[in-house]
C-alpha cells in the first residue's frame, strides 16, 4: 500500500467518527428538547436517552480528538475537534433539565465543522511520497 492511500484511509476513518460525534450529540439534543422536569414517563425516558447519546457523541468526539492528536493535525483541529465533547457533554453531565447544552451546542458544533474542514484541508504539510 502506497504512503498517499493510508494518508486517505485514516482521514477518511477520522473523519467519519467526527460526524458520527456531530449526528450523536444532535440525535441527543433533540432527543432532551424539552423545558423544565415533568414528571410524565416519556419526558423522563427521553431525557435519558438523549444523555446517553450525547455521552455517546462526546466518547466519539474525545477519539477523534486523540486521534487527531497522534496523527499530528494542528492543535487547533484537536481542540475544534475536542469542543463538543468539553462543552456539551461536559454541560450536560453538570446540569439536567435545562437547555444549557443546547446554547453549548451553538458555539461547540461550528467549532467541529471547522476542525472537520481543517483536518480534511489539511491546513499545514502534506504527506510525501
Amino acid at each position: 500500500m502506497s504512503l498517499r492511500f493510508r494518508y486517505w484511509a485514516w482521514t477518511g476513518f477520522w473523519a467519519a467518527l467526527v460526524v458520527v460525534s456531530m449526528a450523536f450529540m444532535l440525535m441527543g439534543l433533540w432527543r432532551r428538547i424539552f423545558f423544565g422536569y415533568t414528571p410524565i414517563p416519556e419526558f423522563v425516558e427521553d431525557l435519558r436517552v438523549g444523555n446517553q447519546f450525547l455521552l455517546a457523541g462526546s466518547a466519539f468526539s474525545v477519539a477523534a480528538a486523540v486521534q487527531a492528536w497522534v496523527q499530528r493535525y494542528p492543535r487547533w483541529v484537536a481542540a475544534c475537534v475536542a469542543a463538543p465533547a468539553v462543552m456539551i457533554g461536559g454541560v450536560a453531565v453538570v446540569t439536567y433539565p435545562n437547555l444549557a447544552p443546547h446554547l453549548a451546542a451553538v458555539f461547540a458544533l461550528p467549532a467541529a465543522v471547522a476542525g472537520l474542514l481543517g483536518g480534511v484541508l489539511r491546513w499545514h504539510q502534506p504527506v510525501d511520497e
